[in-house]
């Protein structure tokens, strides 16, 4: 990836909240289902990440964003699932003061990005995140 759409991405990613905020406001159900969309194909790649034993490559940090991230994705996808099926929940999204489950939806789907975007700017970073290669090379 070019480091110019790498940026690109970071920044949409910092602004993934209030954008999602924005397609349920205006969109109604077609932006909750963008919301969920974005939910669910945040938490896949997340899985699939950690079935491929990503953790077991990445540094400490960047691994337990990894799963933090995952657990996130898999609290917003469930928490958004309301806004796509029932109207009133939607028109509850797009209150400027949220109660209830309406206000734990949009947490998980806050700490989403934003663990998103830290673990997208350690991705940036030219060893990506990774352990230090180990050498299987004996020393001379």
């Amino acid at each position: 990836m070019s480091e110019s759409i790498g940026r690109l991405v970071l920044i949409l990613s910092g602004m993934g909240f209030a954008l999602t905020q924005f397609a349920i406001r205006r969109l109604g159900r077609p932006g909750a289902l963008i919301v969920e969309g974005a939910s669910a194909g945040l938490l896949v790649r997340d899985v699939a990440m950690i079935a491929t034993g990503a953790p077991s490559r990445l540094r400490r940090a960047p691994a337990v964003l990894l799963w933090l991230e995952a657990a996130a994705g898999a609290a917003a996808t469930l928490t958004c699932l309301p806004i796509v099926i029932d109207a009133g929940a939607r028109d509850r999204a797009r209150q400027a003061r949220p109660a209830g489950f309406e206000a734990l939806r949009r947490v998980a789907v806050a700490t989403l990005f934003g663990l998103h975007t830290m673990r997208f700017r350690i991705y940036l970073q030219p060893d990506h995140g990774r352990r230090p290669a180990v050498s299987t090379e004996p020393a001379p």
